[in-house]
């Protein structure tokens, strides 16, 4: 197990920290799909130049370069990404092709300073909606600015974290690892951020930083990068108030920290702690760093460690290693992960579309307004196609990581889950009231139905809210993959672990009460005589159907454990995320007026699950249960 201290000691000479971003349209004419770039022949600038033959980019510590783009004349959209410091540029042209590639930062006594070519801006060459690290611009076709040394806008190293973590992600980093070090200290140092704590990056590269006002300010730290701190009362009282605390999570595969023993870091993950402008040392109690790894191998004995800038190698001085109680994870290797995510995601297109077709059909219903189980249909067929809906937005938001959507999008997704669960209880309990303890409609009444239905739910999201909207946001899956890369998997949802159990909870008291159920209405179908075998079929199809009305396949996922755990993920993906088309053909096959009894009727209602007509062959007990 590895910890970094970052106390960095480098005080090296390095380009300009801030990257810039050029973005815009630009209209490619014959014979222009060419991108050059080269060292300018500006101190500290940054310059994009668009000509009939080409697009030009000047720089310092810009190596020389040209790249063929497309051929097909039209308007393109560009973007330029240089960070100088991490000699990083990448090019993107077009929706299909992009280029990226790292230099290394040059001396400028190394650079060819070209002379700038000769050009006409007219509406050919001009470059339109562009936008400098998202600031708009006047239309030009030449683009200047100043290479600032240090980046101090929030969103501006939100940006230059987020496109260096693409880099380590896809393992395109080939640069020293004591020149990326230091650019985050540096980044980290001056960016200015306006509340107590800021999180910054994603995956491979994630960052926070703290204005130490009070202790308190810490607890959201286990939430975004996974880890918890304890810091000793000694240095605490040393620290003057709003001093800020940089941490930082790395995942390197060994090119980043890699010392002469060729030692592996555990999860390929490294944990770095720096206090700005305190000098941490001769402490009496320890500094304790806590967070949470993949099973280690057997018969592996992992250390903690820090990496000394010095000597650029892992030491053991000072530090100690307390292993905490193992966590059982699951882990799902990639191609496992990629087909579940492909079933569901169609599963749930499917069950939307269905649903709606569904919801439209019962609103057809002339029997909708005084039936009160056609409105319960109609209202969890309401719920599935939020809940469906809702996983497929929480999924790409999740990939994204956008942390504020990311928040509302768990928080839909949970509403919806809560509230397909409360209606599939409803449904249980008209069962109950059908079947089991039969007592007139008209003591509870769909509105009352309703209040519990969408207002329970709408209550405890709200509370969840009100307490800590934290509990919501990204949630990572382990994910088995071949390379150190993205370990994990991301969804908006449930962050929160105390949440996750109370809603684990919820749903499992309501999937009890409708086994009960289940089992009684099994019970009565049983003692019905089934004179022809299209009588026997239309009851195992009412208890199939039923069984996908009250939820029950959701319970599998209380055995998704050992070596059932994918077994139980395919069928669990398929039964659940097909909800919503399982409903619709149970409503159409019990739609189907029998063989001896079939109507004349041309109504759409003439023979619906809701009315009596449908099953004439079916016992008193069966009909209530069908409306």
């Amino acid at each position: 197990m590895s910890l970094l201290f970052l106390l960095l000691l480098l005080h090296e000479l390095m380009p300009g920290t801030q990257g810039l971003s050029l973005c815009g349209w630009r209209t490619q004419e014959s014979g222009g799909n060419k991108l050059q770039y080269s060292a300018g022949s500006g101190e500290d600038t940054f310059t994009v130049v668009n000509t009939e033959k080409a697009l030009i980019v000047y720089s310092p510590f810009l190596s020389s370069n040209e790249i063929v783009l497309q051929p097909l004349r039209g308007t393109y959209l560009f973007c330029v990404h240089w960070i100088p410091a991490l000699g990083i540029f990448n090019f993107t042209y077009g929706v299909t092709k992009s280029h990226i590639m790292q230099t290394s930062p040059q001396t400028r006594s190394n650079l060819l300073q070209p002379t700038p070519p000769s050009y006409t801006c007219d509406s050919s060459t001009l470059l339109f909606d562009v936008t400098i690290n998202g600031q708009p611009l006047n239309n030009s076709c030449n683009f200047t600015f100043p290479l600032l040394s240090t980046a101090t806008d929030m969103k501006n190293v939100e940006h230059d974290i987020s496109q260096v973590a693409d880099y380590l992600d896809k393992n395109h980093f080939s640069g020293k690892g004591r020149m990326l070090r230091y650019w985050i200290e540096t980044v980290l140092s001056n960016v200015t951020i306006e509340e107590n704590s800021h999180h910054f990056g994603k995956g491979s590269l994630q960052a926070a930083v703290y204005k130490l006002n009070s202790s308190d300010v810490l607890i959201s730290l286990p939430d975004c990068l996974g880890v918890s701190l304890s810091f000793p009362k000694q240095l605490m009282e040393t620290v003057n108030t709003g001093t800020r605390l940089h941490v930082v999570r790395i995942l390197d595969s060994g090119a980043l920290f890699q010392d002469a023993a060729n030692n592996t870091v555990v999860d390929s993950q490294v944990i770095g702690i720096t206090f700005e402008g305190t000098q941490v040392s001769n402490l009496s109690e320890d500094i304790v760093i806590t967070f949470h790894h993949q099973p280690l191998q057997v018969n592996s004995s992992p250390v903690c460690v820090f990496w000394d800038e010095l000597s650029e190698n892992w030491r053991m001085d000072g530090c100690n290693t307390v292993p905490g109680e193992q966590i059982s994870s699951e882990v799902i290797p990639e191609v496992h992960l990629v087909m579940l995510s492909v079933l569901t995601f169609a599963g749930c297109s499917i069950s939307a579309v269905s649903c709606f077709f569904t919801i439209i059909w019962i609103c057809c219903s002339r029997k909708m307004q005084s039936n009160p189980t056609l409105q319960i249909h109609l209202n969890l067929l309401g719920a599935v196609l939020l809940l469906d809906l809702s996983f497929i937005l929480s999924a790409v938001l999740g990939a994204l990581e956008e942390r504020s959507l990311c928040i509302s999008s768990a928080a839909v997704l949970h509403f919806a889950l809560l509230c397909t669960f409360s209606w599939m209880a409803i449904e249980g309990f008209n069962l109950y009231r059908l079947v089991v303890k039969v007592f007139p409609a008209s003591s509870v009444t769909t509105i009352k139905l309703a209040l519990v239905g969408w207002g329970v739910p709408i209550l405890i999201v709200a509370a969840v809210m009100l307490m800590d909207q934290e509990s919501y946001g990204v949630s990572s899956i382990a994910v088995e993959r071949p390379s150190f890369h993205n370990s994990t998997a991301s969804i908006c949802w449930l962050t929160e672990p105390i949440v996750h159990v109370l809603n684990l909870g919820f749903c499992a008291a309501i999937l009890l009460f409708n086994a009960c159920m289940m089992v009684a209405m099994t019970r009565r179908v049983l003692r019905l005589t089934a004179h022809t075998r299209t009588e026997k079929i239309r009851h195992c199809v009412t208890l199939l159907g039923l069984t996908c009305m009250l939820g029950l396949p959701w319970g599998l996922a209380f055995f998704a454990h050992g070596a059932l755990y994918l077994t139980v993920q395919y069928i669990f993906s398929i039964l659940n995320a097909l909800q919503g088309l399982f409903i619709f053909l149970w409503y159409c096959a019990l739609s189907q007026p029998s063989a001896k009894k079939q109507s004349h009727s041309s109504d759409c209602t003439s023979a619906t699950p809701a009315s009596p007509r449908a099953e004439q062959s079916l016992s008193s007990d069966h009909k209530k249960l069908l409306g």
